[in-house]
């Protein structure tokens, strides 16, 4: 049976009382780490509202209103929940190396499309106003999907910020030795909990060599030690001690009943990357990529194979976009607090 633990640790703990303190100190520093992921993505999202406003040359968004705006809300939603899952299917299939029917192939770039569009509409709902400021508009719609998340168990990667240590104990002869395995599937919150000192990495695989720094003696001991912590039939929920050190979404950590707080987001503005070079980039690969769906797409009668469209999106990432990129630099605003929390005039 092949066993990976690529994310198992050695705990720098003596007692259960000792794993208890862990835990807690690892809450604390995950709910650091979540404010910062949430504070990340709403401060993207009011960001390329304004960049929407600002590179369609200052034509205003049609306003919808009633029963238009809640059927368009309700698309946008269906369609980054279907994005997301497409997602998730992708890298499914190409672990097993199954083809995607080609009639799949053009629903990313569609979706990212319709996503685009209904993203830079300004809605009249009862929830932002007519008029709302990007921030207050960034805010709805990520408390929106968070909640909506939630409650369907639909899951968001962008903010899903859970995490959770499974405490694993070993009786020997000169007392209890303690190991772990550390769940977080966002990068900035696994990289803020790994990073306790009390944690030590300690991970395992057989299913390839062994890293350079550690002796072949040792890596087979290594792997002996994880087969008996994770018992006969190697299910970790077995037999290990499991502490949650965060919820899904995080939500409370910003709630002011139930709505995220302007001032605690804009606190981490300075910790966002929104410089107008960085933008300026995004926008210039994401119109190289859809200028060159569209031109495939054209000169084909069948739509473009799945592989193609990520194909694309690989292209993007190395083709030359300079000229571009110093044309919307040119016209994107430096952010501020001010830009993103102002009404729109």
């Amino acid at each position: 049976m092949s066993t990976t633990i690529y994310n198992g640790f050695k705990v720098n703990c003596h007692s259960l009382d000792d794993v208890a303190d862990l835990s807690n100190d690892l809450r604390e520093q995950a709910a650091a780490a979540a404010r910062l992921v949430i504070a990340k993505e709403v401060l993207q999202r009011a960001v390329r509202v304004v960049d929407q406003k600002v590179l369609a040359r200052g034509q205003s968004y049609p306003s919808l209103t009633s029963k238009a705006s809640d059927d368009v809300t309700t698309l946008a939603k269906a369609a980054q929940n279907c994005r997301q899952t497409l997602a998730l299917v992708e890298q499914a299939r190409s672990t097993a190396r199954i083809d995607m029917p080609f009639q799949l192939t053009a629903l990313p770039q569609m979706l990212d499309d319709l996503i685009g569009i209904t993203s830079g509409l300004d809605i009249d709902t009862a929830l932002n106003g007519a008029k709302s400021s990007p921030l207050r508009h960034a805010i709805c719609s990520t408390s929106s999907d968070i909640l909506e998340a939630s409650r369907s168990r639909h899951r968001l990667p962008a903010l899903d910020v859970e995490a959770e240590l499974w405490v694993f104990r070993e009786v020997c002869s000169a007392g209890c030795k303690y190991y772990a395995i550390l769940h977080a599937d966002n990068s900035d919150m696994y990289s803020a909990l790994s990073s306790h000192p009390s944690l030590i990495p300690m991970p395992y695989w057989n299913c390839s060599d062994a890293p350079d720094n550690i002796t072949r003696e040792d890596w087979l001991s290594r792997g002996e030690l994880w087969k008996r912590l994770l018992g006969q039939a190697g299910i970790p929920a077995q037999n290990c001690t499991s502490f949650q050190i965060c919820g899904d979404y995080g939500l409370s950590l910003f709630s002011e009943n139930g709505a995220l707080s302007e001032p605690a987001i804009l606190y981490y503005l300075p910790k966002a990357d929104l410089s107008v070079e960085a933008r300026a980039e995004y926008w210039a690969r994401r119109q190289w990529s859809d200028r060159r769906f569209h031109v495939l797409s054209e000169n084909t009668d069948a739509q473009p194979p799945f592989s193609l469209v990520f194909q694309i999106i690989d292209e993007a990432k190395r083709a030359d976009v300079s000229l571009e990129k110093n044309q919307i630099a040119a016209v994107l605003p430096k952010i501020t607090a001010d830009s993103l929390a102002s009404l729109p005039s």
